[in-house]
């Protein structure tokens, strides 16, 4: 069974919009991103010919989620005759169609043997703050991009997408590459603070970071916090320094209690994503941060 996770607290801001742009022999294709209410990043992708808004949730280990509506517009996919269990991050059990489709183009690169499911709504919010669950959205998952190097510029409003093989292993000269493990739960690294290493995973569908709380080192700095999490939820905020390849960051991470299916330690959100570029590669299992600066933030 696999495990989603998407966090809402309050309506967050709307950022602004780049148009596609495509290098033209398309060895690297960039994506816009923007943001919607939730915070959450959309991706404004050209499949097959056609605009779509798409969720870009990398804390989904499928490749494709699509509304049944869509399902019969591509002539590639073929069921697989089987159904996937997964859960939300209170528990919640979803069931879906499994499919396959063997070539999509966006844009003017083609992305092949995608791994995808006929949508069911997951999303979960914590407190009081309802959700909209959209069921005709598109939802990209890390399946989607296997075999291609990711880099994930919220500074900049950009996905860049390209084949590992034609890019460097050594990333840019502005951060250096480290492993990454890819477990059931999605791209796993590893944050330390002065006390304690965690497992975290990294999901950019989750507006922001959680730690599970019965996992988190009673030594930590946290403080208490005010927002209704539901009945019998205390509200408790990490607040301790965390170092992550060496660099260093801070910044308040909400404590709750995930369904215990989930097995590590936490989930970095969108507030991370808005600290580094975070590049991927796929092909070699590698991922380099680089913290964003305003010289970095046009890059």
């Amino acid at each position: 069974m696999s495990f989603r996770v998407i966090v809402l607290f309050f309506v967050g801001m709307i950022y602004s919009c780049n148009l596609l742009a495509e290098t033209p022999d398309c060895k690297k294709l960039s994506i816009p991103i923007t943001f919607d209410a939730y915070g959450l990043p959309i991706l404004s992708l050209n499949i097959n010919g056609d605009t779509h808004n798409a969720l870009f949730d990398l804390g989904s280990l499928d490749g494709i989620h699509l509304p049944v509506s869509e399902v019969s517009k591509i002539k590639e996919l073929k069921y697989t005759g089987n159904t996937v269990k997964s859960s939300n991050l209170k528990g919640e059990v979803f069931s879906s169609k499994a499919f396959v489709i063997s070539s999509l183009r966006v844009g003017c690169k083609r992305f092949s043997d995608i791994k995808g499911l006929e949508l069911t709504p997951w999303a979960a919010s914590i407190g009081t703050e309802n959700i909209n669950n959209e069921e005709d959205q598109i939802v990209i998952g890390l399946d989607f991009f296997k075999g291609k190097k990711l880099t994930v510029n919220y500074s900049n409003n950009s996905l860049m997408v390209e084949d590992a093989e034609l890019s460097q292993i050594s990333f840019s000269e502005l951060s250096d590459a480290n492993a990454f493990t890819l477990s059931k739960e999605g791209i796993t690294i590893v944050v330390e603070s002065s006390n304690a290493h965690y497992q975290m995973i990294l999901d950019s569908g989750a507006s922001s970071s959680i730690f599970v709380a019965d996992k988190v080192n009673p030594k930590e700095v946290m403080r208490e916090c005010h927002y209704d999490l539901g009945e019998g939820v205390e509200c408790r905020m990490f607040d301790s320094n965390l170092k992550i390849f060496g660099h260093e960051f801070q910044f308040s991470i909400l404590l709750f209690p995930i369904d215990e299916r989930f097995k590590k330690d936490g989930i970095l959100g969108s507030d991370f994503f808005k600290r580094f570029i975070v590049e991927i590669d796929f092909l070699n299992s590698r991922i380099a941060l680089t913290p964003i600066t305003d010289s970095l933030a046009s890059r």
